[in-house]
């Protein structure tokens, strides 16, 4: 018994090891975003994260018009204005990790119009449709392990997955208002 535990602790150190011997992967999302987001275009990421696209080598964020949506301010109806008007006007949303999403889309009582936004975003319900997803796990012999259920702060730091969400359907900003507030919508 004692040999199987060091053995698993062993494995599981090497797979986590692991992580450190790729690029990290917001510096590969911020490279792909420099290849493939135009310049200009307009960016939302999330306070309290680490804005998207990084520098990597002559690009910088300054090439793209980026706001920060205030996720934690209080729900109510100028939230909804808020998110309907900035979305709206975006052309991608990038979540640099489940730092907020993770934890809001949970907290129904507190935050239910963010929590709302998060399920009609990932159901593509906004007019965003999902074009990218950066993640590394922990792997070791071809067993890769995802650690997506993990504690938050195991994995937003070192190895966070980033999502690249694209405005495909350039839905106004009524009608995110109304998808937002349809009950029916999810």
């Amino acid at each position: 018994m004692i040999i199987l535990v060091v053995l698993l602790t062993m494995f599981w150190g090497l797979a986590f090891f692991s992580i450190y011997t790729r690029t990290q992967t917001r510096l590969v999302a911020s490279s792909w975003i420099y290849k493939n987001i135009p310049l200009g275009n307009k960016i939302l990421n999330e306070q309290w994260d680490d804005g998207l696209p990084i520098g990597v080598g002559n690009n910088n964020q300054g090439q793209y018009q980026i706001t920060s949506l205030a996720m934690y301010d209080a729900d109510n109806g100028a939230k909804i204005d808020y998110l309907s008007n900035n979305l709206s006007n975006a052309d991608y949303i990038i979540l640099n990790s489940r730092r907020l999403y993770g934890t809001l889309i949970h907290l129904t009582n507190k935050y239910p119009i963010t929590s709302r936004y998060y399920k009609l975003l990932f159901a593509g319900k906004l007019g965003f449709i999902k074009t990218a997803e950066f993640s590394s796990y922990p792997s070791l012999f071809g067993i890769s392990i995802n650690d997506d259920k993990s504690e938050e702060t195991f994995q937003v730091y070192d190895h966070p997955k980033v999502i690249v969400f694209k405005n495909e359907k350039r839905f106004s900003e009524e009608e995110i208002q109304k998808i937002i507030k349809n009950e029916k919508a999810l």
